[in-house]
Formats: structure tokens, sequence, C-alpha cells
């Protein structure tokens, strides 16, 4: 009876003693979150990782610097190219659809020969 008796003091003074530790950390945390808020630390958090992200990119972009600049290069064709889409149509078209000094020159003389009916008439 008596081991019986010691089991139960040791164990209600472990109990005590997690107790006691729980109540501190308790009054750690609420301590804490009154000089801290939940918006504070959610803006140190959101903080922190773009710290990380602008670091680990940092580090991507200094071993890879020929990706990263071919990168930028397409970037700014693509942003030229559709700047300038207009004109880059056009261009195109022209050249598929040039005509040739024969055409051209049947072109004039059907010109000519309206304008010619046209003082007869």
């Amino acid at each position: 009876m008596a081991d019986i008796e010691q089991q139960l003091h040791e164990d209600r003074a472990l109990r005590n003693a997690a107790k006691r530790l729980v109540k501190a950390d308790l009054g750690f945390v609420k301590g804490d979150m009154a000089e801290k808020g939940i918006g504070g630390r959610i803006a140190g958090r959101a903080k922190d990782g773009a710290a990380d992200i602008a670091e680990n990119t940092a580090d991507y972009a200094g071993e890879h610097r020929l990706q990263v600049g071919t990168g930028f290069f397409i970037a700014a064709a693509a942003f030229a190219g559709w700047i300038f889409r207009d004109r880059l149509a056009d261009a195109v078209y022209n050249l598929f659809h040039e005509k040739g000094p024969l055409e051209e020159a049947a072109e004039k003389a059907e010109q000519l020969a309206e304008d010619a009916r046209s003082l007869f008439e």
C-alpha cells in the first residue's frame, strides 16, 4: 500500500509540475500576443517570406545568368512586337503581297488608258 501511495504522490508532483509549465507557457504566449498583435505577426511573416523569395531569386539569377538574360530578351522582344503589331502585320502582308514590276506597269497602263477614255468622252 505504501508503494501505491508513494506512486500517487510522485504522479501528483509530476502532474503539478507539468501544470505549472503549461501555465507559464500560456503566460508567455499571452504576454507575447499583447506585445505584438496578430496583424503585426502576419505582416512580419509576410515580410520574412518576401525577403526569402527575393534572396532565392537573387541566388537563382546569379547561378543562371544566361537563362535569365534570355528570358528578359524574349520578354522585351514580345513586348516590342505587341507594341508594333500593326506595323509588323503590314510589313509581313506587303512582303507576301508585293507587286512585281510588270504588275505595277500594267496598273499604270490601265490608269493611263482610263484617263484617256475619260478625256474623249
